[in-house]
């Protein structure tokens, strides 16, 4: 099991890579469900990365900042679900 830091860090940066931009529309409580946490988990994990300037957060609003950042803060798990997904497309 990965911190709930290195899974929302993973699961924003897949997000990022569908949506194609820096601005996702995501609540707490869905991104609680998504990485199997407490929502005030999700509240305290996004407020770090915040503090680190890693990401703007605002009510159901996620603006990735720094993108290099996200990926050092995420698990190995974003590369190897990266290009798995690469391989499938191509």
């Amino acid at each position: 099991m990965h911190s709930a830091e290195s899974r929302l860090a993973r699961w924003l940066l897949r997000m990022h890579d569908l949506a194609g931009n820096d601005s996702l529309h995501l609540t707490q409580g869905f991104l609680a469900q998504m990485i199997g946490v407490q929502r005030n988990s999700v509240s305290t994990v996004a407020h770090a990365l915040q503090q680190a300037g890693i990401i703007k957060y605002a009510r159901g609003h996620i603006e990735v900042t720094n993108l290099e950042s996200l990926k050092d803060a995420s698990c190995e798990c974003y590369e190897a679900v990266n290009a798995q997904y690469e391989r499938l497309l191509n």
